[in-house]
């Protein structure tokens, strides 16, 4: 892909680029970014961070933006986080962040509870998270794709971690999830040497299609079908958290 194509193709995903892929996903991630984003304050971690794609929607909502992610991960795309690292071992100190951001990554940790009780560790007592829970997406990513999340799923493994769900925003429907494979296919055929012919018929599907889905998803939406949940969360002060667990074992 020449230098030109690479900056177009990384341009942000807004609620207006229709043509770009996965559009269809991305604009309702802004959309629930945009709810949850006055609850966050303060530093923010970005937990598998990527190109930080969504930074803007905290603009005037936090103070300092912080990014972390694998040095393997194929969706840095170039661009260098604040620190590499797992998120099951965070490089920060215990509770000095105010906000920890988490999309799209439960489904790739083998031990989601492990995961969420970092965050909770490197959290300030009363400090938010916002994190992505899948309930219904594709396989990707193989062999790493391990788990798919109910919001009652979710939210036992939140208050077990000793987090208190605040709310949970819905993330698309099925209809998404139909145009999302959809568009999939056109994009692995947009590839190899005919890309230079390919490319302009296929962004014309892009539009057609995720307009299409998008206007069923939201003709027939089932908030029991969702692509996922973002869910806010606080963390909650040790002592409650032990209640929790105590209750929990008996």
């Amino acid at each position: 892909m020449s230098t030109a194509r690479q900056r177009w193709a990384r341009t942000p995903t807004t609620p207006w680029s229709v043509w770009k892929y996965c559009w269809i996903i991305n604009h309702k991630i802004l959309r629930a970014l945009e709810q949850a984003s006055p609850h966050a304050r303060g530093t923010l971690l970005d937990v598998g961070c990527g190109t930080k794609g969504f930074a803007r929607c905290f603009d005037g909502r936090v103070e300092r933006y912080l990014g972390v992610d694998l040095p393997s991960s194929r969706y840095l795309d170039g661009a260098h986080p604040d620190a590499y690292a797992r998120a099951e071992a965070l490089p920060v100190k215990g509770a000095s962040v105010d906000t920890v951001l988490g999309l799209s990554i439960m489904t790739y940790m083998p031990d989601p509870l492990r995961t969420l009780e970092e965050m909770h560790r490197v959290l300030k007592p009363g400090g938010v998270l916002l994190l992505e829970f899948t309930q219904m997406a594709p396989l990707h990513d193989e062999p790493h794709d391990y788990f798919r999340f109910t919001r009652y799923g979710a939210t036992s493994l939140l208050e077990r971690a000793g987090f208190e769900p605040l709310e949970f925003i819905p993330i698309g429907g099925l209809w998404s999830r139909v145009g999302h494979s959809a568009i999939a296919r056109l994009n692995r055929w947009n590839r190899g040497p005919l890309r230079i012919l390919t490319e302009l018929p296929v962004r014309a599907l892009y539009i057609m299609l995720q307009l299409f889905f998008e206007a069923m998803d939201r003709l027939f939406f089932d908030p029991r079908d969702v692509l996922s949940h973002l869910v806010v969360a606080r963390r909650r002060p040790r002592g409650d958290r032990a209640r929790f667990s105590g209750g929990a074992s008996t």
